[in-house]
């Protein structure tokens, strides 16, 4: 597969080619990619599998609190959990899970007796935890909460899905003409980019990519999609925003996040079982070529010096061509550029506050026609209402969702008594 060959400002001055220029040549022509930018780099989701002999009153304490019910939680590991039972595919029986932590620990394998030896432990991780951890430490935590579950613990294989997160990039509308896989599950989810009523029957044209999914969960799997909008439907907009307003590109003409732009994200998803065959390879230094000791991929921190190396090895499984022997441009920088915990921990983030009324616009309109059926119910009138709604705790993101809308306190009295009314005759509370 031909390459583009790369320039910038500086290596056209000095006859030679810059590996992370944005300028690309080709017999196909030139191409100037100065308005991409990589926003984030880094490891999305950690799966730890261990396999060890089960500690049977660590996990009878857990099964008796699973069985109060819906809504039952326990204190472990200096964590607060909520005990619930493993999803049919998970191929466990429990559950701990703490949202607020970022942390779900499956316990108990299915098809293994609990008096057993089993990989009867795995430990997801989600991107905040990630984040705002280094490698060895999401490590440390995974081993310690391990080794209260199991005797003769050992690692038993991970599963990472690798993120890259970038502005001004997006799917073309030939893509799937020029996308090469040999996968043969595909699946694609449109956006809907125009609605026309007429008399009666309606018209719909889905032109607006939002999803692509090439692959299967058990395997490599590729994924791209719309970032922006997945995450202002998970109300997780403003963590992730957090991390891309602190990108800043070494080229000059680069700019940083642009919050008036859609994000979107190639997410490539290592198995465990496919990170396994990596590691009976022998893994090298992308950038110089140095064999890399290794002891196998089993642990999340064995597989941190080689994550950019399998980052370039799927964009090539997964593959973007311009022609038939051509690799198209963009998809070349997006497979180069890209470098996954390259530098010590000045990427460890916080998340940032959610600004009021934005990110959450959904659940704001929900607490707020909630609270109005209430206060329809118990007939408080309209003063009284707007009394409440000030005192309500969601009164700062309120006002800011209607302002933005331009709707002044006089509007806003007025849209309150209209709803007070609607509900009153016609809704819950008649």
């Amino acid at each position: 597969m031909k390459r583009w060959e790369r320039y910038s400002q500086d290596s056209l001055a000095r006859g030679e080619q810059d590996p992370f220029g944005k300028l690309f040549i080709s017999p196909r022509g030139q191409r100037e990619l100065h308005g991409i930018r990589l926003l984030n780099a880094g490891v999305d989701t950690v799966r730890q599998l261990y396999r060890g002999k089960p500690c049977l009153s660590q996990f009878d304490e857990i099964i008796t609190v699973y069985q109060q019910g819906r809504g039952a939680t326990i204190d472990l590991f200096g964590v607060t959990w909520a005990v619930g039972a493993g999803a049919a595919g998970s191929g466990f029986r429990y559950r701990l899970q703490n949202n607020d932590l970022g942390v779900i620990v499956f316990l108990q394998a299915r098809h293994t007796k609990v008096e057993q030896v089993g990989t009867h432990v795995k430990i997801e991780l989600s991107p905040h935890f990630i984040q705002e951890r280094s490698p060895d430490d999401c490590q440390a935590f995974m081993h310690h909460i391990a080794a209260h579950l199991l005797a003769n613990l050992e690692p038993a294989g991970c599963a990472v899905h690798l993120a890259l997160d970038v502005q001004g990039w997006q799917p073309p509308k030939d893509f799937m003409d020029r996308f090469v896989t040999r996968s043969k599950k595909v699946m694609r989810i449109d956006g809907i980019d125009d609605l026309t009523f007429d008399h009666g029957n309606i018209a719909t044209t889905y032109g607006r990519c939002e999803t692509l999914m090439f692959g299967t969960a058990g395997a490599l799997q590729c994924a791209i999609y719309n970032k922006t909008r997945e995450a202002h439907h998970r109300d997780k907009l403003h963590f992730w925003e957090g991390i891309w307003q602190q990108a800043s590109g070494d080229d000059p003409l680069d700019t940083s996040y642009d919050p008036e732009q859609d994000v979107w994200r190639i997410e490539m998803r290592f198995h465990q079982s496919v990170l396994a065959e990596f590691a009976r390879a022998i893994p090298c230094n992308v950038d110089t070529g140095e064999v890399l000791d290794d002891n196998g991929f089993a642990r999340f921190i064995d597989i941190i010096p080689h994550l950019t190396g399998l980052w370039r090895t799927a964009m090539q499984s997964y593959r973007l061509d311009t022609c038939r022997d051509l690799i198209d441009p963009a998809w070349q920088l997006l497979q180069d550029d890209a470098r996954f915990y390259a530098h010590e921990p000045h990427f460890l983030y916080k998340r940032a506050r959610k600004a009021p009324g934005l990110g959450n616009e959904k659940n704001v309109c929900l607490a707020f026609g909630n609270l109005i059926s209430i206060y329809a119910r118990q007939g408080f009138r309209t003063h009284e209402a707007i009394r409440y709604l000030q005192r309500s705790g969601m009164w700062d993101d309120l006002a800011e969702y209607y302002r933005r809308r331009g709707i002044d306190s006089a509007g806003f009295r007025l849209l309150v008594e209209q709803k007070l009314i609607e509900r009153r005759l016609l809704g819950k509370a008649a």
